[in-house]
């Protein structure tokens, strides 16, 4: 039997990103999933001109439409456009954009296995030990990489978040080639109306997909309010296909994503940004993080793969806690926040720098200067009023 250096349960963007990383550093790397690719996963497929950055390969071949410009919307109400001065979103869908990151990492070397069901997952203090259809196989490590209701969190003990976020998208084909006009290189962004999240239409290839997000309350209310989207962008007479629902998490403060010989990355370790419900960029960023660490444990020069909690602390939870207190002001104050937007152009366009990563969300409040801790009292305001509606 083929014992591996590391097991990654998991191919989407988060583990075949770490795969590709250790494979080409020389490691023995097992890939396994549930499911036989190509296969879609529900996900709004915009790959944020940040994220887009900091993929492990260049994402140029799965791209379908490149986005510069966002319609912003009120409460289903009006809305009004704004073009940045580079691309902010690359456009594409998972079932692609999955496909060519596990193929990358298989052509550095890592052995994929898909169909492949987990029934167990044994860990001690020498390796890990995998039952799957039936067959086992034996690594030196293991990675979560299996989503929010991933089976290695389950049976490493780990328990990153409570009550995630929950979203529903729906495909709405263009009536021709293309979208209309008026809706080239835009995505539009539907504001105040989700208490948690928000609503948003992306172009593709083919077809416009149309979702909404909230609160893990607001499961109930995603139906009429995809429904309300369909009606604000006009695609009453349009097909309504694939819908799909799945969650959005966002890590538990102090909540552990190493154990043993586990760790956890992308939405398995909880690493959604809390304001945008992105998780690529995450994805992305802890799987290379990942591979770094794995390296260092396997070779020798750490003993434990704790550094990489460390390192997931520093590159991207510093950031999810800032993006965090935008999100509670948001979600708090929802209509002065949406007047600042559509009066102020020096706010839509550092909006906009957050999705190109020209600024971090830490440095988007030290930007605000004294202004900063008026946002900070008000997001805890926002916390405290949720919590005594719960």
């Amino acid at each position: 039997m083929v014992r591996y250096d590391v097991a990654v349960v998991g191919a989407g963007p988060s583990g075949s990103t770490t795969a590709y990383h250790l494979a080409k550093a020389g490691a023995r790397v097992l890939i396994l999933d549930r499911a036989d690719f190509p296969r879609d996963k529900p996900c709004g497929g915009g790959v944020t001109a940040r994220a887009f950055d900091r993929a492990p390969v260049d994402l140029t071949p799965v791209v379908e439409r490149v986005v510069d410009r966002v319609r912003f919307s009120y409460r289903l109400g009006q809305s009004f456009d704004y073009t940045h001065d580079q691309p902010l979103v690359y456009m594409t869908q998972r079932v692609r954009m999955d496909e060519f990151l596990l193929q990358q990492a298989a052509a550095a070397g890592a052995d994929f296995h898909g169909g492949s069901i987990v029934r167990s997952v044994e860990l001690d203090k020498d390796g890990v030990r995998i039952a799957v259809n039936g067959d086992t196989y034996e690594a030196g490590t293991v990675v979560g990489s299996d989503g929010a209701n991933g089976v290695v969190a389950r049976y490493a003990g780990l328990k990153p978040f409570t009550d995630p976020p929950v979203a529903l998208e729906a495909n709405f084909p263009y009536d021709g080639e293309d979208p209309p006009q008026s809706w080239q290189g835009m995505l539009a962004l539907e504001l105040g109306s989700m208490p948690g999240g928000y609503g948003w239409s992306f172009p593709k290839s083919d077809h416009f997909n149309v979702g909404c997000g909230g609160w893990h309350s607001q499961g109930g209310k995603l139906r009429p309010h995809l429904a309300g989207l369909r009606q604000h962008y006009g695609l009453q007479d349009a097909a309504m296909l694939n819908i799909r629902g799945h969650h959005l998490p966002t890590r538990d403060e102090g909540a552990a994503i190493v154990r043993g010989r586990a760790l956890l990355v992308g939405d398995a370790a909880g690493l959604v940004d809390p304001l945008a419900g992105e998780g690529i960029f995450s994805a992305f960023v802890s799987g290379h993080l990942a591979a770094a660490g794995l390296l260092r444990f396997l070779d020798g020069m750490d003993a434990d793969l704790f550094p990489y909690e460390a390192a997931v602390e520093r590159e991207i939870m510093t950031d999810i806690r800032a993006a965090r207190i935008l999100s509670d002001v948001f979600h708090y104050t929802p209509g002065l926040c949406y007047f600042m937007l559509r009066r102020s152009r020096r706010f839509q366009t550092m909006t906009c720098q957050l999705i190109t990563g020209e600024h971090s969300y830490g440095g988007f409040l030290r930007k605000l200067g004294p202004f900063a801790h008026v946002l900070r009292f008000r997001a805890a305001q926002g916390r405290r009023t949720r919590a005594g509606r719960s």
